[in-house]
């Protein structure tokens, strides 16, 4: 729930004076304008808020995920951890690296992208422990994260997986 995200990342903060809450890249496409009410809501009215919640407990809902055995898998795999490719910038830009990379390997590497804005693949990034989006495993190794990768510097991790 957004308002209980807010708050709870309010409460984090030594000094509120100068912060601001600003959707970026991470806000994806079509998200209810309610939700957007409700995180400034939880800014400008953290006391009534904080009355609404005081319930509260969030339903965490178990989505099964099976991650890829990576201690035997038959090629590299380049896992890219991303918003969504098609609507983030520096989603697509990640995404954009691994595709180049997969051009100059072909069938010598498996590249997968994992979409954050569906539920195997939040469940995905939990078990995985991402932190940051977006982001470059390789092997189950986080490689990239946040930077995006040059041709040369992504193609030499790979290389050392080959």
């Amino acid at each position: 729930m957004c308002l209980k995200y807010v708050l709870d990342l309010v409460d984090r903060l030594d000094d509120t004076r100068n912060f601001i809450v600003a959707p970026g890249c991470d806000m994806p496409y079509a998200v209810p304008v309610e939700n957007g009410i409700a995180v400034a809501q939880a800014v400008l009215q953290p006391a009534s808020v904080r009355e609404m919640l005081f319930n509260y407990t969030a339903v965490e809902e178990a989505v099964p995920v099976a991650l890829p055995d990576y201690a035997r898998l038959p090629r590299p795999l380049v896992e890219v951890f991303t918003l969504d490719s098609a609507t983030c910038a520096a989603c697509t830009y990640m995404m954009g690296a691994a595709d180049v990379a997969k051009a100059h390997f072909g069938d010598a590497i498996d590249v997968v992208e994992y979409k954050y804005t569906q539920k195997e693949n939040i469940a995905r990034c939990k078990a995985m422990g991402v932190k940051n989006l977006p982001c470059i495993y390789l092997n189950g190794q986080l490689r990239f994260s946040s930077l995006i990768p040059n041709r040369d510097e992504l193609q030499r991790a790979i290389e050392a997986l080959l």
